[in-house]
């Protein structure tokens, strides 16, 4: 499959052709065809609204959770769309009826949108927050080590991780974590907002209690889109955010068949808003099938190239590391390196967090505005880190632009501090 530049000339025309992109990780880009379907369905839903929400929407709704089960391989009364990973994790956490003193046990990586989900009930309800210290680059077995220590030393709750941390983008040992959690009896939220589009998954040797994924960042699915699973045994418990029309007390006398449609009932209509985003995992889907030539070929591709960009930065930035371990099992499309900054300046602290905010934020704007290019930035062990994310449509030419545009942009940083 000839991926590349002349892919996205065809497949991805809608994007910005000024603007180099290398962080599709952070919100995803759809092809064409998607997109196509996107306005369709925006068009039939503001065209007559009471059709399209009270008759299409749930029939669609339904379709496409399926359509997920089948990649997943998990049944579809396990899962329901939401708009983003992060609603989800907040849907499952604040279902949950903790009481004070309950301990959750959340990384040291932990997307700060989720962990800050954690400290607002460690202030409203009293749990307490047990943070699990990972410097990355580690072995997949210290991690698990790491959070066994942590689930011998006391009793723990809850244990919140991700299949692939944000900043740094590292493949976590999400598999081995929810078998630790089975085992010491802790209820296992794994985020996967980087996972479905970006590994392989399969249910048949996964059974978390709650897991979820965006589909708008590695499916190709427009944002906001993402999948949240329940295991049965907890849906009763969760209830939808906001909580609304579908609520079902979860002491309420249900018959067996409302039992067994119990989540997909609650999640398939909460409110008004556009669920053009729903209909369109199946064009993704297909796109990537027919078009693409599979899950296998897009994950070689995309691999192949972040191996190849880690070997691009290491020669673009002297001093630099990329954080992977012995093993090879961290960097997947996404590949996240220690930047030298101390070859700009010598004496800059990545441990304050006003000056890497100050960094992070004239840096972006710097990159976006002057140089039509973006890498995330962040702290991770004391030290500045920065991610790359590579997909179908790009080539190596992409990173090494990349790359002088970020030493411009730091460059032109520290110079406007002199």
């Amino acid at each position: 499959m000839g991926f590349g530049h002349a892919f996205k000339k065809e497949h991805f025309p809608l994007s910005d052709n000024q603007f180099v992109p290398v962080n599709h990780g952070s919100f995803g880009l759809s092809p064409q065809i998607v997109m196509d379907k996107f306005r369709a369905e925006v068009e039939t839903d503001l065209a007559s609204p009471d059709s399209f929400i009270r008759i299409q929407q749930p029939k669609e709704y339904l379709e496409s959770i399926k359509i997920v089960a089948d990649f997943l391989n998990c049944p579809y009364r396990n899962l329901a769309l939401v708009t983003n990973a992060t609603t989800a994790v907040n849907t499952v956490l604040r279902s949950i009826p903790f009481s004070k003193g309950d301990v959750v046990a959340i990384p040291s990586t932990t997307y700060g949108a989720c962990a800050n989900t954690v400290k607002f009930l460690a202030e409203t309800i009293g749990i307490e927050i047990v943070v699990v210290n990972l410097a990355l680059p580690m072995s997949h077995e210290a991690i698990v080590d790491a959070f066994r220590q942590t689930f011998d030393a006391q009793k723990v709750k809850l244990a919140l991780f991700d299949t692939v941390s944000s900043m740094p983008g590292a493949k976590m040992p999400y598999l081995e974590l929810t078998r630790l959690c089975k085992k010491y009896n802790v209820l296992s939220m794994v985020d996967g907002a980087h996972s479905i589009g970006l590994i392989p998954l399969d249910f048949s040797e996964f059974s978390p209690d709650f897991y979820t994924s965006n589909l708008h960042k590695w499916l190709y699915v427009p944002r906001p889109c993402a999948i949240l699973y329940v295991d049965p045994k907890h849906h009763r418990t969760v209830q939808t955010n906001p909580v609304s029309h579908s609520y079902v007390s979860p002491n309420a006398v249900l018959s067996k068949e409302e039992e067994e449609n119990l989540l997909v009932s609650k999640f398939t209509f909460t409110g008004s808003i556009s669920f053009a985003s729903i209909s369109c995992i199946k064009t993704a889907l297909q796109f990537r099938n027919d078009i693409c030539g599979g899950e296998e070929a897009i994950h070689d591709h995309c691999l192949g190239m972040a191996r190849k960009v880690a070997d691009l930065v290491l020669r673009k930035w002297p001093g630099a590391s990329i954080i992977e371990n012995e093993e090879k099992s961290l960097v997947t499309a996404m590949v996240t390196v220690f930047f030298p900054i101390e070859n700009y300046s010598p004496s800059f602290d990545a441990s304050d967090p006003e000056l890497m905010s100050l960094f992070v934020n004239k840096v972006s704007e710097l990159q976006i505005e002057k140089h039509h290019t973006f890498v995330p930035f962040a702290s991770h062990a004391g030290k500045v880190v920065a991610r790359f994310s590579c997909q179908v449509y790009n080539e190596l030419s992409d990173y090494e632009y990349a790359c002088d545009a970020v030493h411009s942009a730091v460059k032109a940083f520290f110079a406007s501090k002199l």
